[in-house]
């Protein structure tokens, strides 16, 4: 099966905030709600960062992989860490706004740093899995970060063995841990090729 990966457009926010849910996971999505009755309006917050010019979220930051019928099969969401502060200011902001959060920058533990682009997000639809288009929208995040002369880096819960069957195929190594809300993950890099 072909599939095609471009830049993602304003038009796919639904789909990028569907593709970091699915990152993120069903208990920290209904923890971050403060009860399942409330996850529509996480759903709303990463919908509305993904159609954001400026956001970790931004459809900027974001590839879609299509299928051959033109459906999305796929998405990497991947920004250079050293913005992170910058972007992530807006989820801070449709944080406090929509989920009633209290929050500040101050509050959070950084999930990147400035020496590597940040792989947050890495998503295929199920019909399309074990095709290698995970393995493909890797290897796009992994060209703009070869471009920024940085290492490609990630986070992989220690308890998601087939996620880190994935990295560790295509390259990434462990390079120590950080933590992320609230759970010590394995911290992962690829090292950019120019």
């Amino acid at each position: 099966m072909e599939f095609t990966i471009r830049q993602a457009r304003r038009e796919d926010a639904a789909f990028i905030a569907r593709a970091v849910l699915t990152a993120i996971g069903d208990e920290l999505t209904v923890h971050m709600a403060g009860g399942a009755d409330r996850v529509p309006l996480v759903r709303e917050v990463f919908t509305n960062l993904a159609a954001m010019d400026v956001s970790q979220y931004s459809y900027r930051n974001t590839l879609i992989a299509e299928g051959p019928d033109g459906n999305a099969a796929g998405a990497v969401v991947c920004y250079d860490g050293a913005r992170l502060y910058e972007l992530r200011e807006a989820f801070v902001n449709e944080a406090n706004r929509l989920l009633g959060w209290n929050t500040t920058q101050a509050e959070f533990t950084d999930e990147t740093s400035a020496d590597e682009v940040y792989l947050d997000s890495l998503m295929v639809v199920p019909e399309y899995r074990r095709r290698g288009l995970g393995a493909m929208l890797i290897a796009e995040a992994g060209k703009k970060a070869a471009e920024a002369g940085k290492p490609l880096g990630l986070l992989v819960d220690f308890d998601n063995p087939n996620a880190k069957r994935l990295y560790t195929g295509v390259g990434f190594v462990s390079v120590g841990t950080r933590p992320f809300a609230g759970k010590e993950m394995e911290h992962l890099q690829l090292l950019s090729k120019k």
